[in-house]
């Protein structure tokens, strides 16, 4: 049996990285502390580690992708829409090192492949994603999921310091209507524009965690117990419809973030 669980380290944090379970991050301890919600890929696709989004990252209204003069179905897997693309839950290949590569797979309309390099320091996690064509341009847009625990083992509650800017409003399907507004008051499961950098996550002062990116919009969910996300996407949710990048064979989809501790 292929090795199904990739294990990169430093000298103060440990990354497992599940390729079975869509490439994520299944587990990312520094100083001993978890800082990620842990989970089962066999009972539960989206709602733990951290996980590549691609070819697009958030939803895609009714799972309609249209390009030029056609449109495609994508798979619907969070009624009505189609979310976090098409590789968080395939199989991913090791390729030695900290590179990761995975076919973008036949859901997707296009030939291409998603490549993740995972770079683990002692003081910070440096993550980089790719979205390449294999003949057809494309539309593309590529982010992370990461569910960040609440509390720690020894109780600490994490608080997130956000320095948004405009905010996507969405419709009751949790689709984006199109409009800018000012931030509502959380919880939140929403779209940021004018974001700065970074995004702070502290566990009461015991473990303090930056988030940076070069993406310029985030999405933070904090309406779960026991996990937030705050996941960096290089356009908002359905962009593929029409304003995201174009990616060729030329011109990849590449977005980097880095952690800091």
């Amino acid at each position: 049996m292929p090795t199904e669980t990739v294990t990169l380290a430093s000298s103060r944090a440990v990354v497992n990285v599940d390729l079975a379970a869509g490439g994520r991050l299944a587990s990312l301890t520094v100083d001993g502390d978890e800082l990620l919600h842990t989970g089962d890929a066999d009972t539960d696709a989206m709602g733990w580690g951290c996980y590549p989004m691609a070819p697009f990252a958030g939803r895609v209204r009714d799972g309609l992708l249209t390009h030029g003069s056609r449109t495609h179905q994508l798979r619907i897997n969070m009624a009505p829409h189609s979310i976090h693309g098409s590789v968080f839950d395939q199989r991913w290949e090791h390729e030695g090192g900290n590179r990761f590569i995975c076919d973008l797979g036949p859901e997707w309309p296009w030939a291409g492949h998603a490549v993740q390099v995972i770079d683990v320091g002692a003081d910070g996690l440096n993550l980089r994603l790719e979205v390449h064509s294999a003949g057809e341009p494309f539309p593309a847009s590529i982010g992370w999921h990461p569910w960040f625990r609440t509390r720690l083992r020894t109780g600490e509650q994490l608080r997130i310091e956000a320095p948004v800017g405009r905010q996507l409003l969405r419709d009751d399907t949790g689709m984006p209507t199109g409009d800018w507004i000012d931030p509502l008051p959380r919880p939140w499961d929403d779209c940021f524009g004018d974001i700065t950098w970074p995004v702070v996550l502290d566990w009461a002062g015991r473990r303090t965690l930056r988030i940076d990116s070069d993406c310029d919009y985030v999405v933070i969910y904090d309406e779960q117990p026991h996990g937030w996300c705050v996941e960096p996407q290089s356009a908002p949710p359905d962009a593929v419809n029409g304003s995201s990048h174009l990616v060729t064979p030329d011109s990849p989809l590449i977005a980097t973030t880095t952690w800091t501790w």
